[in-house]
C-alpha cells in the first residue's frame, strides 16, 4: 500500500515523486520511512460481496485481519528480511503462494516491506529469500512443516 499523500508528477518531461503533506519533492525511500503517512482506504465494497458465499478455497487462502495482527505482532512490526518497520497492512505475504494453494494461517504468512515482497514474489532472489523465511518460521514454530501450509480439498 502507498501513502495517500505520495504522488507521481511530471515537470518538463521529467517524472518525480511529490508529497502533498510535506509540499515537496521526495524520494520513494523517504516516503517508506515517513512517520506521518496515511494509507488509502477503499471507497467501496463489491456490490455482490454480501450476496454470495465465498468458495472454501477462497476462505482458506485469504488472510483475515486477526491473522494479520497476529503475524505483525510476531514479526515485531518489521519486515522479516530487511527489518524495516512497517504498518499492519504489510503482514500479507504468503510463504507458499496463494496461487499454489497456500493457506492464510500464521505459519504461512510473513511481514514484508514492498521491496522485499516484490523480490520474494518476482525475482531470482526468491529461492534465497524462501530459505531464509523457512529458517525464520522454524525458529518461531516448533514442528513447522511446509506440507501443512497447503489447502487440501479433502482434508488429507
Amino acid at each position: 500500500m502507498i501513502c495517500k499523500f505520495f504522488k507521481k508528477r511530471t515537470k518538463k518531461g521529467q517524472n518525480y515523486f511529490y508529497c502533498d503533506l510535506q509540499k515537496k519533492k521526495v524520494h520513494y525511500k523517504e516516503c517508506m520511512v515517513c512517520k506521518l503517512k496515511e494509507y488509502k482506504v477503499p471507497k467501496r465494497k463489491l456490490l455482490f460481496e454480501n450476496n454470495f458465499k465465498k468458495h472454501n478455497l477462497t476462505k482458506a487462502t485469504e488472510i483475515p485481519l486477526k491473522v494479520k495482527k497476529e503475524v505483525w505482532e510476531r514479526d515485531e512490526h518489521k519486515c522479516i528480511f530487511c527489518h524495516i518497520e512497517v504498518p499492519l497492512e504489510y503482514a500479507n505475504s504468503h510463504y507458499i503462494k496463494r496461487s499454489q494453494l497456500g493457506l492464510g494461517i500464521p505459519k504461512n504468512i510473513m511481514t514484508n516491506c514492498d521491496k522485499c515482497h516484490k523480490d520474494f514474489e518476482e525475482t531470482i532472489k526468491r529461492n534465497e529469500m524462501k530459505e531464509k523465511a523457512k529458517k525464520y518460521f522454524q525458529s518461531k514454530y516448533e514442528n513447522w512443516n511446509e506440507k501443512e501450509l497447503v489447502y487440501k480439498k479433502w482434508g488429507n
